[in-house]
């Protein structure tokens, strides 16, 4: 069984760059370019919620100066199908990218030797050509942090790839580690490019202390004027994270705003695009497909959370689909698959324990809350109201509003499908309709997963 949510793999990335599935092509296009403009010392923050796709819009952005840059693993004819006219400005100002992931190195206490680390792997001799003078001096800035702050470990292998020495010498302070660090960058980088872009991501993620720690780290030691860094984070969450350090009163989006120049926000997703180069046939025509992707977009869903719905909206959809005759040949008696059971899937991800309600009996209120947020629910809603209360409108307990007569009118389906009692008022009062007349499949509803 696969993993919902698709890594960021090399292959990934480039299928991403060259088919923009999440339509971000422009987004890259404007902060390339601005990666390139912008005077270093600089840095960028890129704001966007957990579970947006920042890893792999950040990751697209990084690959894309590696293609560009003759020392690194040059790809102009992909850059240009790829990009277009940004792609012609970027070998006039080769990068080298670099990228560290906070959240997969927040064991270690201190950041600087990971960072280092990534450093060294951005500079590998296997992907830069001719540039062994930059990879010592990343030896000497690692053997320097290690001193300092007295790590005796082994950094992945990472000094090996360069040298067969261990480290050297000691350093006594920071002084000398931070001259270290500027001699690699402005003695050796040029070898390899004009500027390094150091993106350093899933800061969210992090322990809030680690995350402290690679701020005020990289703000220190990074301030060259060919370093441009990129932070990668929720803002908001990395706010409340500091609190629990700091104590409630702590304002932690004014600390954060210390360590960046420019904060940029990622567009969000749209939901539809995404689950159709996912291989979801989102304009199949079925009304359970227009509900699903009107509550998506009601919820603003994040990549992530169409990652984990991937499997349940195409295994209903087809199973809907393949036993058309088990649910009827009537508007009224596809409701209840067709207009209830997709609402109920979104339910079930972003609220569980209403979810848990409903299976349980307990409560169906919240079916109704989300599902007034789909035009393609109402229309069709108020179609099922007239046909199995339209004679009864004016009577009691139909005589309400246009409002609470479609919030009873799907409790009253849900407590016929979820409650399986026959004497509840609410089932009674739909009728001898054409709904209490069916059978419904419960393990389609109880588990939102169709029979095996």
């Amino acid at each position: 069984m696969k993993r919902a949510d698709e890594e960021p793999t090399p292959k990934a990335i480039e299928n991403a760059l060259t088919q923009d599935p999440l339509h971000r092509k422009r987004e890259i296009e404007d902060f390339l370019k601005m990666l390139i403009a912008v005077e270093p010392p600089y840095t960028f923050v890129i704001d966007a919620p957990w579970g947006s796709g920042k890893t792999f819009f950040v990751k697209q952005v990084a690959r894309v100066p590696q293609m560009a840059n003759p020392a690194l693993d040059i790809n102009l004819e992909t850059l240009n199908a790829t990009l277009g006219e940004t792609a012609t400005e970027l070998p006039a100002t080769p990068c080298l990218p670099i990228y560290f992931n906070a959240w997969e190195d927040d064991h270690f206490e201190n950041p600087i030797l990971p960072i280092l680390a990534s450093i060294a792997n951005a500079a590998d001799e296997q992907s830069v050509k001719g540039g062994k003078d930059f990879g010592k001096g990343v030896i000497g800035a690692i053997e320097a942090a290690a001193s300092l702050i007295g790590y005796g470990g082994d950094i992945n292998g990472v000094i090996e790839k360069f040298s067969e020495t261990d480290f050297l010498e000691q350093y006594k302070n920071e002084k000398e580690l931070r001259g270290k660090i500027d001699e690699l960058i402005k003695t050796n980088l040029p070898e390899v490019a004009d500027r390094a872009i150091i993106f350093i991501d899933e800061l969210d993620r992090c322990r809030p202390e680690f995350a402290i720690k690679v701020l005020e780290q990289t703000k220190t030691l990074f301030q060259q004027d060919n370093i441009v860094v990129v932070y990668s984070t929720d803002i908001t969450q990395l706010a409340h994270s500091l609190q629990g350090v700091y104590g409630p009163r702590f304002d932690g989006r004014k600390y954060l705003e210390r360590f960046y120049d420019k904060r940029l926000e990622l567009n969000p997703i749209k939901p539809a695009d995404y689950l159709l180069y996912k291989g979801i046939n989102t304009m199949d025509g079925y009304t359970f497909m227009d509900i699903t992707i009107d509550l998506l977009g009601y919820k603003q869903a994040s990549l992530r959370a169409c990652n984990r719905l991937i499997d349940s909206i195409t295994n209903l959809s087809r199973y809907i689909a393949n036993h058309w005759e088990h649910f009827g040949n009537g508007r009224v008696q596809h409701f209840p698959d067709q207009g209830l059971l997709p609402v109920v899937n979104i339910l079930a991800y972003y609220d569980p324990l209403a979810w848990h309600e409903m299976k349980t009996s307990t409560g169906y209120e919240a079916v109704y809350e989300l599902a007034k947020h789909s035009d393609h629910f109402i229309q069709y809603l108020d179609e099922v109201i007239e046909s199995v209360w339209g004679a009864n409108k004016d009577e009691l307990p139909y005589k309400q509003d246009i409002e609470n007569r479609r919030k009873r009118f799907v409790e009253d389906l849900s407590a016929l499908i979820y409650g399986n009692n026959d004497r509840d008022p609410r089932v009674k009062e739909l009728g001898n309709s054409e709904l209490t007349r069916m059978s419904f499949n419960q393990q389609l509803y109880q588990r939102l997963a169709p029979p095996l």
